[in-house]
């Protein structure tokens, strides 16, 4: 393993691996594997500036999407520190 993925190694399954590897992800595959609908992946990438559009095909830069997700949570709203 690579990165500080190691450190998690006993929390994460095949499938987190997997996806981490990816740099870019579909709509579909963000929906499912954040349990989020697409229209709040949808809302959430174009506001993290994660959307890269390719002709017809629309994918979200994984790493950006992420941090956008830690910092504001799933639904898109910034978190306050308690």
């Amino acid at each position: 393993m690579y990165g500080t993925i190691w450190k998690f190694s006993d929390q994460i399954d095949d499938e987190d691996i997997l996806f981490a590897q990816r740099r870019y992800i579909t709509y579909n595959m963000a929906s499912d594997y954040y349990d989020m609908s697409i229209k709040a992946v949808t809302n959430a990438a174009r506001k993290a500036g994660a959307v890269y559009k390719l002709h017809k095909r629309v994918l979200i830069k994984r790493e950006i999407f992420e941090d956008y997700l830690r910092k504001h949570g799933k639904d898109g709203r910034k978190r306050w520190a308690r």
